[in-house]
């Protein structure tokens, strides 16, 4: 009983020090990104668009902006969380433009420690000459699972629009099949954004994400979310949501973060 009494005591000390840890670190990033401590150009490690600096959703995100120049690379990294219980989802990322508009990520998805994923996307610029504040491409995204060995396939049209000064939104439009030449289902895909740009390096936004499979089973996230650019670099992502987007549709609320720098 005695050693029960200090295990638990030893746990709750862990999750107050981490919480506080976690706390200090986000004050820390919003002192320093205040408007009067912003030296630098506006970030480009987490934009949809480094012309129309529309910005880049956390969950869903690109491989590299649309426009992107030859030679441009970045490493991310996302990790989420749900509040109770769960693994922690982690996905280390390296993006590289090989052409000017085109760009290809490497993606690996772990549960812990476990890699459970491979995942390649590849990403393009289209023409658009006629609409000033609106750029668009499209991306397609393939994954093979490790414990299975069975392959699945996303294709999806993006769409960023510049509002205004300050607002801007993201949106796209897809497919997924679950399980390439097999048994697989077919699922349309939404990724919907709204960024409100506070500051030059602090943007605020929701992001929201739905599957929608051929039977009419709907599961989707919410994820409110806030962007800081620590220097031109270096962007830390980070929010807290609300997702069925699980196996059982079962709902869960989620802390997610990305940490992403641009060479």
């Amino acid at each position: 009983m005695k050693y029960l009494v200090e295990l638990n005591y030893e746990i709750l000390l862990v999750k107050y020090y981490s919480s506080a840890a976690l706390l200090g670190l986000f004050i820390w990033c919003i002192t320093y990104s205040i408007p009067g401590h912003a030296e630098f150009l506006e970030g480009s490690a987490a934009l949809t668009s480094s012309t129309l600096h529309i910005p880049e959703p956390m969950l869903f995100d690109l491989v590299r902006p649309l426009g992107a120049k030859k030679g441009e690379l970045e490493v991310n990294t996302l990790a989420q969380k749900p509040l109770k219980g769960g693994a922690v989802e982690w996905a280390p990322e390296i993006e590289y433009a090989f052409a000017d508009n085109y760009a290809i990520e490497l993606e690996l998805p772990f549960d812990n420690l476990n890699l459970t994923n491979y995942k390649v996307a590849l990403q393009g610029t289209l023409s658009n000459p006629l609409i000033v504040d609106m750029i668009h491409g499209w991306q397609v995204i393939g994954n093979k699972n490790r414990s299975t060995g069975k392959y699945s396939a996303d294709a999806l049209y993006i769409n960023g629009y510049r509002l205004s000064k300050a607002w801007s939104t993201l949106n796209m439009f897809g497919i997924r099949r679950t399980v390439l030449g097999g048994d697989g289902k077919t699922i349309a895909l939404m990724n919907n954004n709204l960024f409100y740009d506070y500051s030059q390096n602090i943007t605020c936004g929701i992001e929201i994400n739905n599957e929608i499979n051929t039977v009419g089973q709907w599961s989707y996230s919410f994820t409110p979310q806030i962007h800081l650019d620590l220097n031109h670099n270096v962007t830390l992502q980070a929010g807290l949501g609300f997702s069925r987007l699980n196996e059982n549709r079962s709902a869960e609320k989620l802390f997610a973060t990305r940490l992403s720098v641009a060479f």
